[in-house]
């Protein structure tokens, strides 16, 4: 899971610089990702305890890697 999300990193940057290319003025926000269960409580039959958990932990992931893109970028008008 963690491959496709260094894939999907990759093409993050990618759109990142070729909007600079294109705006080099403008100020890109990328927004984080929200956990997409609760910590504390069972929200669904359909997603286990541990999927939840799982889910969770690779939107941290997720977010993580947006955030070092963005701080290597700033300099590029990313933030």
């Amino acid at each position: 899971m963690k491959a496709n999300i260094g894939n999907a990193v990759a093409e993050v940057r990618t759109v990142l610089e070729q909007v600079h290319a294109l705006v080099p003025n403008a100020t890109t926000s990328l927004v984080g990702y929200p956990l997409l269960f609760s910590r504390t409580q069972a929200c669904s039959t359909l997603v286990s305890a541990s999927q939840r958990v799982t889910l969770n932990d690779v939107a941290v992931y997720f977010e993580g890697k947006q955030r070092e893109i963005a701080l290597s970028r700033s300099a590029s008008h990313v933030r």
